[in-house]
Parts: structure tokens; sequence; C-alpha cells
């Protein structure tokens, strides 16, 4: 793609009304945009990073055994009054069909997930199974803050798993848990970890967030160096000492990515959801659910893995893996060569954006540090006269030092096939 012809708009200096960098950079480099407060469009660059957070998400369930589905955005409210939240919860956005019938807005979906179940669970043999969507969520929160950080609407990746017994949930409560790691991991976020949390609305007893540990986060994470991990609402604020060991606490901000929670038979008994075991008795199944904010994923790489220039993306999360930038002079083989380049390795299914403007050199160079395709290849006059592609490294939390700073003209398609396959890997 030729980077005049990427339909978002980048922005110059600073950003009016974002209070934090991944906020600013999130605008600047065009990867949102404002379409009402606490709701964002996603551009085609953000809607690409997205993606392939979504992509990362699919790979680590799908290993787990989970099955993808998608659920409606609105239900009818008659789901939401067998459990009782219609009237308890107060984010949740209501509206009355025409024809007089009460519809809710999901911002979680333990109650569409369940009466889903109802429809095919009858035997034990089923069991266990996870199901999982990616999909749009709303919730009427009274405030927002730093942009993706905390939206009215937004992207979540939601599972529940059935079970018949306590120890089966905690066996699976195990594999997600572990699956959380490995992917939050391959999304390029380092200074995360799991805290024992409250689980509010959502019911059950037992439940774990998964925090980037940030300074723009906000939340209140308590951390001993015994191991003892546990979000405000767990630890009494008023006697922060580490119920293991004895020791003070340390007080850390957060930002919440993931929580996973052990339902228990909540939704199942007030829903009437059932199954016959191997006795021919009917009984409850138990849940479990496993959230992720995908867009907060994304905000949260921007807060923790950005500079003063733009994001710093890995090679799963970029939007492009490469991008050439024909440098203008005198000769004009300059920019054919990298339009080659450019079209060389889109024939060899690289995703390659292209610079070929009639601009400054600096100006192409601000707006690759926005677009952070961990790749750069540069084309010159000068290099040209070497023979040889320049390149340039933007990767997150990679050693490039050991990695080619040119590459020859002649055989630029496997040498850059080669980079690709050493940053994807660690």
């Amino acid at each position: 793609m030729k980077i005049e012809n990427l339909c978002v708009r980048r922005l110059i200096g600073d950003v009016s009304g974002a209070v934090t960098r991944g906020h600013k950079i999130a605008i600047k480099g065009g990867y949102v945009y404002q379409t009402f407060q606490g709701g964002y469009t996603l551009t085609p660059l953000g809607w690409s990073v997205v993606h392939k957070i979504e992509n990362i998400i699919r790979d680590e369930m799908n290993a787990i055994d989970g099955q993808e589905l998608l659920l409606p955005v609105v239900c009818s409210a008659d789901l939401w009054r067998e459990t009782g939240r219609y009237d308890s919860m107060d984010n949740i956005a209501k509206f009355k069909g025409r024809s007089g019938t009460d519809y809710v807005i999901c911002p979680t979906h333990e109650e569409v997930i369940t009466d889903y179940a109802r429809s095919v669970l009858t035997s034990y043999r089923q069991l266990p199974f996870m199901l999982y969507q990616i999909q749009t969520k709303f919730r009427d929160e009274l405030r927002v803050r730093a942009g993706l950080l905390r939206t009215r609407e937004f992207i979540m990746k939601d599972a529940y798993s059935f079970h018949e017994t306590q120890e089966d949930l905690d066996k699976y409560y195990k594999r997600c848990f572990d699956a959380y790691y490995r992917l939050f991991k391959r999304c390029g976020l380092k200074n995360f970890t799991d805290v024992l949390a409250s689980s509010g609305d959502m019911g059950g007893k037992y439940t774990h967030e998964f925090q980037l540990i940030h300074e723009m986060g906000e939340d209140t994470l308590y951390i001993c160096d015994c191991g003892f991990r546990a979000n405000k609402e767990v630890v009494d604020e008023n006697n922060t000492v580490c119920p293991n060991c004895g020791k003070a606490l340390n007080k850390v901000r957060g930002i919440e990515i993931g929580q996973v929670f052990q339902l228990g038979k909540f939704y199942a008994d007030s829903m009437h959801l059932t199954y016959t075991d191997s006795e021919g008795n009917e009984k409850t199944p138990i849940m479990g659910c496993y959230g992720i904010g995908v867009t907060r994923v994304m905000a949260a790489i921007l807060e923790e893995s950005s500079d003063e220039n733009g994001p710093v993306w890995n090679m799963e999360t970029a939007p492009f893996a490469v991008h050439v930038i024909g440098l203008n002079g005198k000769d004009k083989s300059v920019l054919e060569l990298a339009q080659k380049i450019h079209d060389d390795l889109v024939a060899n299914g690289v995703e390659v954006i292209l610079d070929n403007r009639d601009i400054r050199a600096g100006e192409k160079f601000a707006d690759a540090d926005l677009i952070a395709a961990p790749i750069r290849l540069i084309v010159s006059e000068n290099n040209m006269a070497k023979d040889v592609i320049e390149v340039k490294y933007r990767i997150n939390d990679f050693d490039t030092s050991n990695m080619p700073d040119e590459i020859g003209v002649s055989n630029f398609v496997p040498g850059v096939l080669d980079m690709i396959r050493k940053l994807s890997h660690k």
C-alpha cells in the first residue's frame, strides 16, 4: 500500500484532550477517531492492530479447546430478569422496541451464553466445553478516561466454560490462566501480573485480574515479595499488611487487561440450565468465565511500549511488517527500486507500506515512527551506489544489535523474509 492511500489522518504536535502518552499517540498516529465521548472509530491502522490481537487470542483459546461463536449485541430484558441483574446493574443500557419489548445492549453475556447452553446441553457426555466470542460491548459508564483505557463501547473477548465438577473447573481455570500469560506476552506486554480480585457484578467467589503495572492505571494493587498480589477490593486498605507473611505490602497502579472468574452455579441455577449425569439424575453444571478487553490491550501496549515519537509494536501486532522509504533525489531509479521492493514483498505475502512521496526525509521518518513497522527499508542514491538497502528497526522488546543494518539489492526478498522470521520468534 502507498502511504498516501492509507485512509488515516496523522497529526503534528500535541493533541488536545488526551492526557496519557498512549492516548496521544493513538490519535496522532491515526489509530483511532473519537466518534462520541467514550466511543471510538478504529481506523484501518487501528483495526489492523486490534485484528492481530484478536487472532493471537483465537490461537490461544483454540489451543485450550475453545469453540468460537457470536452472540447478539442486543438481547431481551427477560434473560436478565431471570438472574435478577436487570435491576441490580447500573451500567446497563436499556431501551424499549416499537412493539413494547424491553431490550438490553449487553455489557457482558453470561445470561445470553447460559440461554444458548440450555438449548444444547443435555448429557454429561458433552462436558466439559468452552465457548468464546470476540465482540462489541456497551456499558453506560458515568465517566470515560484515557482514550481506549475506559470507554463506553469496546471490543471484548468473553469465554464461558461448563463443567461437571469443581475439580474439573479448577483444572480448566488453570489452563486458561496459563493461556492468558502466553497471549499477553505474544502481544508485547511485559510488566503484567495476576492479582486476586473481587467478582463484583459477575458473581462467583474465585477470580483473578490480569493487570499491567503502570502509573497510568486506575486500579490500586498491593504486591508482596512473598508472591501475594491483590487489588484494593480484596485488601483492607487500613491494614495493608501481607496476609501470608506479615510484611508491608507494596502499593502500585495497574491497568486491567483481563479477568478470569469461577462463576459456580449462579447462572445455571437462575436460568435452570441442567444436564443428565451418568446415573440419569438431573444436575446443574459449574461455570467459569474468562474476559479480555481487546481494545484495552492495544491501549495498554501504547502506554507501556511507546516513546515520544510513536508506538513500538512487535511483529505479531504491527499493522505493517515493513515500511519502504524512497528518499527523493535526482535519480528516479531510487523511487523505482522502492516501488519494486514493495511489489516483490507484497507478492511474497508481506504486509508492506511504501512512502515515495515528494516530501522531506524528516517528514517521512516521522510518519514511519507513527506507523511503526518493525522493519524499515531505506532506499537512497548513496545506498544504491553501494548496491544495498539500509535497514532500520523499531520493534518491541527485541534486541536487534545482531541484525543486519543493510541488505543487498540483488537478494532483498529472502533477506527480508529471514528478518521477519527472526523478529517473530525469541
